[in-house]
C-alpha cells in the first residue's frame, strides 16, 4: 500500500477547491476502496455490512482529512478508521442480534459457487476476538507489517507479535472443528 500513500497529496487537497477535492476524494476512494472492504469483510464476515463499513470509513475520511496530520501513512490512518467504524458495527450487530448469528460464507457474485474451503475459513475467522481478527486480517490478509498494524492499533509491535500467534493457534483449532 506505500505506493498508494505516495500518490496522495495532502497539501494539495488543502490547497484546492470545493470541485478539485471532490475529484480527488473519487481518486482517494477508487485507490483505497479495496483495501479498505477487504478488511471490513474480514473483520465483519458479512459482505453488506463491509460494504456500510466501507462507505462510513471515507465518509469520515472526508470529514477528517483537512485534520490529518500526515504523522502516519494515509493508508494506515484509513486502517484505523476501518477498525473502529468495524468494532462499532460489530458491537451494534451484538446488541441486536445476538452472538448466533450465522456468518456469510462468502462474498461472490453467485453465492451458490461459494468454495467450501473459504466458507469454513471465513466461519473460522469470524470466531476469533475481535483484537485477534483484527490483527490476523492486517498481517496475514492485507499484508501490513508488524509495524504498520502496531500503529493502527496503537499496541507495541511485541504485542502484534503474540495476538498473531495466538490467532493462528486458535485459527487452527476452529478449523479442525470444523473439518
Amino acid at each position: 500500500m506505500g505506493d498508494l500513500d505516495n500518490q496522495f497529496d495532502l497539501q494539495r487537497y488543502l490547497n484546492s477547491t470545493a470541485a478539485e477535492r471532490e475529484r480527488m476524494m473519487e481518486a482517494l476512494f477508487k485507490q483505497y476502496y479495496p483495501f479498505v472492504y477487504r478488511l471490513a469483510f474480514s473483520l465483519c464476515g458479512h459482505a453488506m455490512e463491509a460494504q456500510d463499513v466501507s462507505q462510513e470509513v471515507f465518509i469520515a475520511a472526508m470529514k477528517g482529512l483537512a485534520k490529518f496530520r500526515g504523522e502516519s501513512q494515509l493508508s494506515t490512518w484509513l486502517y484505523r478508521i476501518t477498525t473502529r467504524v468495524a468494532g462499532r458495527h460489530l458491537a451494534r450487530r451484538a446488541r441486536h442480534q445476538g452472538d448466533d448469528e450465522p456468518i456469510e460464507h462468502v462474498a461472490s457474485r453467485d453465492k451458490a459457487d461459494a468454495d467450501v474451503v473459504t466458507s469454513q475459513l471465513i466461519q473460522a475467522i469470524s470466531k476469533l476476538s475481535l483484537p485477534l481478527r483484527t490483527v490476523l486480517s492486517l498481517v496475514a490478509i492485507e499484508g501490513v507489517s508488524h509495524q504498520v498494524a502496531a500503529d493502527v492499533l496503537g499496541v507495541p509491535v511485541g504485542t502484534i507479535w503474540s495476538r498473531l500467534h495466538t490467532a493462528r493457534k486458535q485459527l487452527a483449532a476452529n478449523l479442525a472443528y470444523l473439518a
